[in-house]
C-alpha cells in the first residue's frame, strides 16, 4: 500500500489491490532480532550481529545476506503495482520509495491501533481487540522495512546491481495508526530503523533522518506504513 503525504487515496487503493509484496517478508521463527524488540530503554543497534568495525568495511551482497541470516530474516520477493503510480522513483542518485505495508510472510497484514498499555485490557474484548502494544507496532514496522529493502533490491538488480551499491539511507517517514493517548510512535518506528541499520550496517542504513507521526486511521486498518529515501553510490 502506498500512502505518501501527498499521494491520493486512489493510488492507495490501487496499491492495496495489488498486494504489493506478495508472499512478503519472512521472519523465521523467533529470531534473536525479534527478541530484541524496542523499549524505551534500548538503544539502536544494541546487540547487533554486526560490530562497528564490520559496519565500516566495504559491503557486498554476501555481507548483507550474512547479516540477514544471522538475524533470522529474509528479503521477500518484490511485487508490482496495478495502478497509476510507481513503487520507486529515481531522480539522479536519489531513490524515493512509496509507503510500504506491514505484510507478513503468509501475506497477512498487521492491523490494529497502537495504544498505551493502560488502555489495552488484560482480557479479550471485542471493542478493543484491535489495540496493539508498542512492541507489536515495532514488529509491524520491521515488516515494513523488509518490504522496503525488497523493493529497493529489486530495483538495484534491474540496474545490474544490488543492495551493496546503496550508499546511504537518507530518510524514513513512518505513519503509525494510534489511539489518541498513544505517544510512542518514535519507539514503533525504531522497528524499521533497526532492521535497516542492522541489514545495511550503521554507516549506510543506521544514520538516516526520520519522522514518525500518528494518525487515527490507515487504509485497510494497517498499524504502520513507512516510506524511504535512499541514495545510490556514485560511480567510480
Amino acid at each position: 500500500m502506498i500512502l505518501g503525504r501527498s499521494i491520493s487515496s486512489a493510488i492507495t487503493v490501487g496499491f492495496v489491490s495489488s498486494l504489493l509484496l506478495g508472499s512478503s517478508s519472512a521472519f523465521h521463527g523467533i529470531s534473536p532480532f525479534q527478541q530484541r524488540r524496542c523499549s524505551a530503554h534500548k538503544t539502536l543497534f544494541k546487540g547487533a550481529s554486526t560490530s562497528p568495525s564490520e559496519e565500516n568495511q566495504p559491503q557486498n551482497m554476501e555481507d548483507i545476506n550474512d547479516r540477514l541470516t544471522k538475524l533470522g530474516l529474509a528479503l521477500p520477493p518484490a511485487g508490482a503495482p496495478k495502478a497509476n503510480y510507481q513503487l520507486l522513483h529515481r531522480d539522479g542518485d536519489l531513490l524515493y520509495l512509496s509507503g510500504h505495508l506491514p505484510m507478513k510472510a503468509d501475506g497477512s497484514l498487521i492491523v490494529g491501533k497502537c495504544a498505551p498499555k493502560e488502555i489495552i485490557p488484560s482480557t479479550s474484548d471485542s471493542s478493543t481487540e484491535d489495540y496493539l502494544t508498542t512492541e507489536q507496532g515495532y514488529e509491524a514496522a520491521q515488516h515494513c522495512a523488509l518490504n522496503l529493502l525488497s523493493t529497493l533490491n529489486s530495483y538495484m538488480e534491474s540496474q545490474g546491481s544490488d543492495l551493496s551499491k546503496v550508499g546511504k539511507i537518507i530518510k524514513l517517514f513512518g505513519i503509525v495508526r494510534s489511539h489518541p493517548d498513544f505517544t510512542e510512535q518514535h519507539f514503533v518506528m525504531n522497528g524499521a530503523s533497526d532492521v535497516i541499520g542492522e541489514v545495511l550496517g550503521k554507516d549506510v542504513g543506521g544514520s538516516h533522518a526520520r519522522s514518525a507521526i500518528g494518525t487515527n486511521t490507515l487504509p485497510l486498518g494497517i498499524a504502520v506504513e513507512v516510506e524511504m529515501i535512499a541514495k545510490i553510490k556514485s560511480s567510480d
